[in-house]
């Protein structure tokens, strides 16, 4: 059943009508909230409209919201490509006790409810940005929409010829490593990783890059790739599972992660992206016993999901205080994790519209896996900050992440440079002559093993940077500030001598 479109100006006027409610209702909130002791502050939001929704047994049609119904504030970031966000801090929320989650549990409890159910107010630590652009629209959602929605995915799960085979007629085999490039830097990018886990870690795992059609690396780059043991992979190939021969967007084809995954030749997957370093050999991450146990381990990020997102009503799933998905990295078994990966693949394929739920391609992951009460296993030490201090300031550019599991949760394990790259290079260089120098300390929680109660905030430094910084001023854990080199030591200096990138070059 197709929404219908709202009359010329109705979405100005109810902005009109909603700012108004919103004011009122915050004032008399205001007033009882200060009563009791607490103050809850909230930021005024865009509203955001769609019409024409159509859906099919694997494919979701709408058209884009007009200049006149969405904000030109409207970005999600994505793992290769970012747009400067706005400037925002975290609203300040009525005081909660800390909580821990375990992130193993099935979403049993939501199957046959056609409302959502929280378990808590998650209004805390969620995207500033993307619930700006996208509250309007999850809170006008209509259930005969939602419904829509549910009964596409499900009618692709039940009827798609891929996610009811078998994954073994593929005859997938061994473990390896899977990136994808193309687009900018990006294939120059994913080569220092590969230099490193060979020259540097000692990695000998197989691995394969997975590009678009039009985006084939050079002949250099090529063979660079085939002299490291990496091998590239064309998603076109008409044989595949899952290929991709269109190119809908510029600058990024937002279904490539999943498809990469699923083409490619291993069984049991290390998906890195293109910005993504490792410090340790990541082999050992096949036999930890989150993954061994679920078949699938990913790590945190930042934010949450909102409480109000329809996202949880369309896959039928609880909302939960706890972390978003951060899928820089993650560990699967096709075998065991073929059905959820097909959902992740559909979400993806049809970004027009998860995309309004889902920031990114990054948590479409975590969400079909618990769509199907599939295990996983979420890294409970919480990820750092690679940076430096900016006029008194700690600008985190890098994120940083961790494992729990055999190896110490003091070192990081991942260095993902998702804001670096995006910054003037010229902040970096140091010393006489000058060279990059991007990381100069990590910025962690000293107790974040299990813990919601913490608050990370996006910024923008002098200058224009992007950062990231943690904060405490809710009772969160102490804050720790090291020396990078003095954590990671050497791993700066090989980065750039393997010919990494750090910032943009900028005319």
């Amino acid at each position: 059943m197709p929404l219908t479109p709202p009359f010329k100006g109705a979405g100005k006027l109810r902005n009109r009508l909603l700012t108004l409610g919103v004011v009122l209702y915050l004032v008399l909130m205001y007033a009882v909230l200060h009563s009791m002791g607490h103050d809850k502050s909230a930021s005024p939001l865009d509203d955001v409209s769609f019409s024409d929704v159509h859906a099919d047994s694997n494919t979701i049609t709408h058209t884009q919201p007009t200049a006149e119904t969405i904000n030109n504030d409207d970005e999600s970031h994505y793992d290769d490509t970012i747009n400067t966000p706005i400037v925002t801090t975290t609203a300040a929320v009525a005081e909660q006790t800390p909580a821990t989650h375990n992130d193993d549990d099935d979403d049993n409890d939501h199957d046959n409810e056609s409302s959502k159910t929280c378990d808590t107010q998650v209004n805390r630590n969620v995207d500033p940005n993307h619930t700006r652009a996208h509250l309007n629209f999850w809170q006008s959602l209509d259930s005969a929409s939602i419904e829509q929605y549910r009964n596409a995915w499900k009618q692709f799960m039940a009827t798609d010829n891929e996610a009811n085979t078998d994954s073994d007629e593929y005859h997938f085999h061994g473990r390896g490593i899977v990136l994808v490039a193309g687009n900018r830097d990006t294939f120059d990018r994913a080569l220092t990783a590969i230099k490193l886990l060979r020259f540097h870690l000692s990695c000998n795992l197989p691995v394969e890059i997975w590009h678009l059609p039009d985006e084939h690396p050079s002949n250099e780059i090529k063979k660079q790739l085939e002299e490291y043991g990496a091998t590239p992979r064309d998603l076109a190939d008409s044989t595949l599972p899952r290929p991709m021969g269109e190119r809908t967007n510029a600058e990024k084809q937002f279904q490539i992660k999943a498809a990469a995954i699923i083409n490619s030749r291993f069984q049991e997957v290390l998906y890195m992206d293109s910005d993504n370093s490792p410090t340790i050999n990541p082999a050992f991450l096949f036999d930890t016993k989150g993954y061994k146990n679920t078949g699938a381990l990913f790590w945190p990020d930042f934010w949450k999901t909102h409480t109000d997102n329809s996202i949880f009503d369309i896959l039928q799933v609880s909302c939960k205080d706890e972390w978003e998905q951060e899928s820089g990295q993650m560990v699967i078994d096709k075998k065991r994790a073929w059905r959820p990966l097909q959902l992740a693949w559909y979400m993806q394929k049809n970004h027009d519209l998860y995309f309004q739920f889902l920031n990114g391609d990054k948590d479409t992951f975590k969400f079909a896996w618990k769509a199907l009460h599939a295990p996983y296993h979420m890294v409970q030490v919480f990820l750092g900050m690679g940076g430096s201090t900016v006029e008194g300031r700690f600008c985190g550019h890098t994120m940083l992440q961790y494992t729990d599991d055999i190896y110490s949760e003091d070192k990081p394990i991942f260095v993902h440079a998702n804001l670096m790259k995006i910054t003037d290079k010229n902040h970096f260089m140091q010393g006489d002559p000058p060279s990059e120098r991007p990381w100069q300390e990590i910025k962690r929680y000293t107790n974040s093993r299990g813990n919601t109660w913490l608050s990370p905030v996006f910024y923008i430094a002098p200058g224009g940077r992007a950062c990231m910084d943690f904060t405490q001023f809710q009772n969160e854990p102490e804050i720790s500030l090291t020396n990078f080199d003095d954590i990671l030591a050497g791993f700066q200096d090989k980065y750039f001598e393997l010919g990494g990138i750090g910032g943009e070059t900028r005319g």
